[in-house]
């Protein structure tokens, strides 16, 4: 672990940073807990058994259950759940620093550290989760995980599935791309704004525990996310319809400390990768058969959902892709990714 005093910092007034502050914390936090020689600490956002949540904490139970039993006893791994040692930022960098191995920091947040993962979402990217899946764990997938973890000190053991893709819901039906133009959407990030500005929206970054109240005053008229996460938020009180255009692909990598990890045997490092191919290979299928049952789900609340043809996708894909190849060329550091992932996409596709 690095050492503390070289990370410190202090404002004007001589007081440690609040981030600092929160790292401390989280320290000490995990270090009161019972002393392991090798323990695999991972810290989650949502508590343990939240409904709607299983995709993601069931993976890492799995995980935890894999490498406990293959090792005999020889790794331990501690979940720590609710969002108790921070933010996802902050839980992404106290995994860097080896404070904690692992977090279920996804694509957004790594953003923040690796700026080439966003290319994956580019929007209308993957025709569908098949083809996702190849090119993750393919050749692209393999390159951006190696340069992930030169650059951050964090090893990609594979790619696990936020619930799917992302729709728009909204209080009036978006058909076509022509259907947006004029709304309010929240979304949050940069690349997540794109196709909402593209075809003539207003993209709106609103917390998530604001979202219920703004789509309920109108302050937005509409917003983005997985259906899982839809049903999650009770949106369906307070939004009339949800179109399944599957714009971005929500991932998150799995992710443990470079460091942590080669410091292991050679036989645990196997049993490592091993289980985090299962543990993806898991939250896979479970997202899967979430998002059908989250679907019918929303149904049954009298949320009307629109299926969109693949002409009409390709129509949103149109209006939006132009821009956000633009954007992401000159905002990530490897802008030759772009094109060599779109080929491989089509190549992927027509095979």
């Amino acid at each position: 672990m690095r050492s503390f005093q070289s990370n410190l910092h202090f404002s004007s007034a001589g007081r440690i940073s609040f981030a600092f502050l929160l790292f401390i914390l989280a320290a000490l936090f995990v270090q009161s807990q019972p002393s392991i020689a090798e323990t695999i600490r991972i810290g989650l956002a949502m508590p343990e058994e939240m409904e709607g949540m299983a995709y993601i904490n069931g993976m890492y139970k799995l995980f935890k259950e894999e490498v406990e039993k293959n090792t005999n006893g020889g790794l331990k791994v501690q979940i720590y759940y609710g969002g108790v040692l921070g933010k996802p930022d902050d839980r992404l960098n106290q995994m860097r620093r080896n404070v904690i191995q692992m977090s279920d920091a996804s694509d957004g947040n790594y953003a923040t550290i690796h700026r080439d993962v966003q290319v994956f979402s580019m929007p209308y990217l993957f025709p569908n989760t098949e083809v996702a899946y190849k090119i993750l764990d393919g050749r692209v997938g393999t390159r951006v995980a190696e340069d992930i973890r030169q650059k951050t000190g964090i090893k990609v053991l594979g790619w696990w599935e936020t619930a799917g893709f992302k729709h728009y819901s909204s209080n009036q039906p978006v058909r076509s791309p022509e259907d947006l133009a004029g709304q309010k959407i929240r979304v949050m990030g940069a690349v997540f704004s794109i196709p909402v500005t593209a075809m003539g929206g207003a993209a709106t970054p609103i917390p998530m525990p604001e979202l219920y109240i703004s789509l309920k005053t109108g302050l937005v008229d509409g917003q983005d996310n997985a259906v899982s996460v839809f049903n999650m938020l009770k949106l369906y009180e307070v939004q009339k319809y949800l179109t399944l255009d599957g714009h971005i692909y929500g991932f998150g990598p799995l992710g443990i400390n470079d460091e942590f990890f080669s410091s292991l045997s050679a036989e645990k490092q196997k049993i490592i990768i091993d289980a985090g191919k299962r543990a993806v290979a898991w939250n896979r299928i479970k997202s899967r058969t979430q998002e059908m049952a989250a679907i019918d789900f929303a149904k049954a609340k009298d949320v009307n959902v629109i299926i969109i043809s693949d002409e009409k996708k390709q129509q949103f894909a149109s209006s939006a892709r132009p821009a956000a190849i633009e954007w992401l060329k000159n905002s990530i550091d490897t802008p030759s990714l772009v094109d060599d992932l779109i080929r491989e996409v089509e190549l992927t596709s027509n095979n």
